[in-house]
């Protein structure tokens, strides 16, 4: 007999999956499976064991010292990126995260954690109200002394959302925040997988008061991106798209092509000067990733 669940968490060759019934129970899966993410609906034989993981919606993931995509969590409905004065983030991280999720058809949503302190006149803070043009939402959040969270509980109330952002921003704090019983769930799910409560060293699914799902991701310094062609990476610029088809080559990059409509239009101020310098040095990444 087999049964569906919703996988929490997965390490090398094991998890802890959702039942139907609300308990959690530990799974195994052979390698010469998919590994499955947190957020996958999958199948367990009656010992526990991965049988199948469902058909993906989509998958959030950041590029590997090779340039490789490496999935992180799957079936989500919006990535929160959460960026604070204090580490300031590159000029490039919230631009790297949003064409990231915009990419795999993920909605963005930027979190502006710290919001007591005063933020740098500079990217990517100068950039927030071009990416609000965009239709992103952006919140601005504290979680001391008290939480004040904005509207974001309201955003994340349904469907499934990721966490993800630079170390030291207070992604802890947030979670804690928006997840009240955070310490029963992560010990429950620590019972099931014998390992520590205490540092997020791999994606955790969590659930939310009202029954939606939030992942929890490590910290990172840096988030890169995979490689991919000039096309994919469009993607995660939408607002060139009702441009480029003016530009006198199908494949231009828009970086020196002559009569390129985006770059004409970045000069002119159609488009913000700040996103298109962030296509610019993204792209030129994206050549040296590929090199």
């Amino acid at each position: 007999m087999s049964s569906n669940a919703l996988v929490i968490e997965a390490h090398s060759n094991r998890g802890a999956a959702r039942l139907g019934s609300g308990e959690i129970c530990a799974f195994h899966f052979p390698r010469r499976l998919e590994r499955p993410l947190p957020g996958d609906r999958i199948v367990l034989d009656d010992k526990g064991s991965l049988l199948a993981v469902q058909p993906r919606l989509n998958e959030f993931g950041r590029g590997d010292p090779r340039g490789r995509f490496k999935a992180i969590a799957a079936n989500l409905d919006r990535a929160l990126i959460v960026i604070a004065a204090e580490p300031a983030p590159s000029p490039d991280l919230v631009h790297r995260y949003v064409a990231a999720a915009l990419i795999q058809g993920i909605k963005p949503v930027i979190v502006v954690n710290k919001s007591d302190l005063p933020c740098p006149e500079q990217p990517p803070f100068s950039d927030l109200a071009d990416l609000a043009a965009l239709d992103i939402p952006i919140y601005r959040c504290r979680c001391r002394p008290e939480p004040q969270l904005d509207s974001l509980a309201q955003e994340i109330s349904t469907g499934t959302s990721l966490l993800a952002g630079q170390s030291g921003v207070g992604k802890t704090s947030l979670l804690n925040a928006l997840v009240p019983d955070l310490a029963r769930q992560t010990g429950q799910l620590s019972r099931v997988t014998g390992k520590g409560t205490h540092t997020t060293t791999s994606a955790t699914l969590h659930q939310l008061p009202g029954g939606a799902w939030l992942v929890d991701t490590p910290g990172v310094w840096e988030y890169g991106l995979w490689v991919m062609p000039s096309a994919e990476l469009a993607r995660g610029f939408p607002e060139f798209a009702r441009l480029d088809q003016r530009c006198r080559f199908r494949d231009c990059r828009h970086l020196t092509e002559p009569n390129c409509a985006v770059r004409a239009a970045s000069e002119s101020g159609q488009i913000p000067v700040g996103r298109y310098h962030a296509w610019t040095r993204l792209l030129r990444e994206q050549q040296r990733l590929g090199s």
